[in-house]
């Protein structure tokens, strides 16, 4: 009789450390199965952003990774006709970088780095629908070849001209006044 309870104070004094045991190997299973990514961005993407951060950085709020639904919508006409099928090719696709307004997070650019190799193959097969239907949504849509280095000035100045809608031209507060000449003796030559 003794020995039947010795043996029911080692089972109770190792019932939860066989617990314990049991859940510490279900746990690791279950963090085996999924994997935290350590970065958001590829190298050539982080490059990238750094420049493109030094570049447009005062003037823009900088999104990364933001699929193509979340920035375009197909318009309540559009959906009957035809123009579906061309969205629903690039649904599942996402822009690598968006540049939004700091004052209001309006949409201002969206810009897609691609390899020289890639764009090749893009000029032998048909024209990618995306550019076309930003063009059509009104959303600028600025392609830059990836690389190891990037000039911050010339990407400002492709940011630039690609926002631009209409050409810039300057309001004095009393409006819009032309030249006049009174006479030719004040013109200097």
């Amino acid at each position: 009789m003794n020995w039947l309870i010795l043996v029911g104070i080692a089972a109770l004094a190792i019932l939860p450390l066989l617990i314990r045991t049991l859940s510490k190997s279900t746990e690791k299973a279950g963090r085996s199965s999924y994997r935290k990514q350590d970065f958001l961005f590829s190298p050539e993407e982080r490059i990238f952003f750094f420049a493109l951060k030094q570049a447009v950085g005062e003037d823009y709020e900088i999104f990364g990774k933001i699929p193509v639904v979340e920035l375009i919508s197909l318009g309540k006409n559009e959906a009957r006709n035809g123009a579906q099928n061309g969205f629903a090719q690039i649904t599942d696709r996402c822009v690598d970088f968006i540049l939004c307004s700091k004052t209001d997070l309006a949409i201002a650019c969206a810009l897609e780095l691609h390899e020289h190799s890639l764009s090749a193959k893009r000029q032998a097969a048909p024209a990618d629908p995306l550019r076309a239907i930003c063009e059509a949504a009104g959303l600028p849509l600025v392609r830059i070849e990836a690389g190891p280095l990037y000039d911050a000035m010339e990407i400002k100045q492709t940011v630039a001209s690609a926002v631009r809608k209409e050409p810039l031209y300057l309001i004095e507060s009393d409006g819009r006044k032309e030249p006049r000449i009174s006479s030719i003796e004040d013109l200097e030559l």
